[in-house]
């Protein structure tokens, strides 16, 4: 019996990582959306009156600012670059044209080039002290850009309470094929606890024609109950692999990432399995604002036996896993997100050995500060995740006349209220239930969380 409830425990603190790391991922995507730019028919007007202005007119330096201003509110960087240098062919000593250039050419992502315009800005005689600070701020993007290895990370800290602490059963439970009462460390328990989560992303150019980069992340998620300490839970997890676009024609959008993992749980301060895998992750636009990724995974499980679980080798063995997810951004304030998964899992017991069938949608609402607090946006979440687990044998020390099947349903609600760049504060609320074909297994749980997270 131990085991199984080691494992529950361990799938609910899996379930809340899940949870936690969905609003990072959406909050970044959030932060790093571009929107189209809004083209009217005024303005397509206004633009061609200013470009036929320009062939009367080639060397006026306000009719060629007047098109370049234009040309940047269409979205025409490379137009109004054109005119912008043309005006440093009458003078080649104006700043304001010199950053102004720079920015252009940081948006279309010619560092070097944005570079050169930006040093001019910076050290001309006739710069304001203004103008040489937005100059100074932008050649610090552009070093950001150009850096060969780049960091980024989210951390959160929260306290969370749970009426099913342990994820145990609230009623009778099967033990050699006969029912009988559970014992008070088995039944669930309620508790409070405190947790940590971080996520750690390191993105290294391999300088390669292909933009290859060389992705690694690291996972981490803890959690320390106040009474039922049988529950306590430490899950980290490291992947790494090169990511880059090696097709041409068609296909030049899509990226391929080969990959190498590893993870290593642990439930009530015991260690309860390692873990290590290949697979390879395939991602492709669909449209502007969407993309679809499929994952494969190989990964072989290594159960550790312990005090609570003796027999905690026999659930070893191998697991192959693909995936397949989907990103949308349907509104500039609203993105959706749906993946479906399945997981084959061959233990050294056949009771061990399962099929599994998942799926899970989020959707991420962006919107203004209700309450006026900084003027920043606030981000709701909904989440929602289904799976169905069929085992291929019964076990006899539960039951062995009937194979364990399970369903398992998680709806979850995060807000987050960000208090400046970095700071964010989380709450959450979230229930999970698996109904069992033996009782033993099956459980309910309403969680709430309050929470801090900083990203940098």
């Amino acid at each position: 019996m131990g085991f199984h409830i080691c494992c529950s425990v361990a799938g609910a603190g899996l379930l809340a990582l899940g949870g936690l790391l969905t609003f990072s991922s959406v909050a970044d995507a959030q932060s790093r959306r571009t929107t189209a730019v809004a083209q009217s028919p005024a303005d397509d007007a206004a633009f061609k009156a200013a470009f036929e202005e320009t062939l009367r007119k080639p060397n006026d330096p306000t009719v060629l600012m007047r098109y370049a201003e234009l040309a940047v509110k269409i979205g025409d960087l490379e137009a109004a670059i054109s005119a912008l240098e043309r005006l440093l062919l009458i003078d080649a000593d104006q700043p304001r044209v010199n950053l102004e250039l720079g920015v252009l050419y940081y948006r279309l992502g010619s560092y070097e080039a944005a570079r050169g315009y930006l040093k001019s800005a910076r050290t001309s005689a006739k710069a304001t002290p203004e103008l040489k600070a937005r100059a100074e701020q932008v050649l610090a993007d552009v070093d950001d850009k150009t850096n060969k290895t780049d960091w980024s990370g989210d951390f959160m800290f929260g306290l969370r309470y749970s009426t099913n602490a342990n994820s145990g059963p609230s009623g009778a439970i099967r033990s050699f094929g006969a029912t009988t009462v559970p014992t008070p460390n088995v039944t669930s328990r309620p508790d409070f606890n405190v947790l940590g989560a971080a996520a750690l992303r390191n993105r290294y150019d391999l300088g390669t024609q292909d933009n290859a980069t060389l992705e690694s992340d690291f996972t981490y998620y803890g959690s320390r109950q106040f009474q039922v300490t049988d529950a306590n839970v430490m899950l980290a997890e490291v992947t790494s692999g090169p990511r880059s676009r090696p097709f041409d024609g068609w296909a030049d959008d899509v990226s391929v990432k080969p990959f190498v993992t590893g993870r290593y749980l642990a439930v009530h301060d015991y260690t309860t399995y390692w873990a290590w895998g290949t697979g390879i992750e395939v991602t492709s636009p669909l449209a502007a604002n969407s993309l679809v990724a499929f994952t494969m995974l190989a990964r072989r499980r290594e159960f550790m036996n312990n005090p609570d679980v003796p027999n905690n080798s026999n659930s070893s063995g191998n697991e192959i896993a693909p995936t397949l997810e989907f990103r949308a951004d349907i509104t500039p304030a609203v993105s959706a997100t749906f993946s479906t998964n399945v997981t084959r899992y061959i233990a050294m017991i056949a009771s061990e050995s399962y099929t599994e069938f998942g799926a899970n949608t989020a959707l991420s609402w962006r919107f203004v500060d209700p309450l006026g607090i900084n003027g920043r946006n606030w981000i709701a979440t909904w989440n929602v995740g289904i799976a169905r687990a069929a085992y291929d044998a019964p076990d006899p020390s539960v039951d062995p006349s009937i194979p364990r099947m399970q369903n398992d349903l998680y709806l979850g609600f995060t807000l987050g209220v960000p208090l400046d760049e970095r700071l964010t504060f989380v709450t959450q609320a979230g229930y999970a239930r698996r109904d069992s074909d033996i009782s033993n297994y099956a459980y309910e749980a309403f969680t709430v969380l309050t929470a801090v997270s900083w990203r940098f």
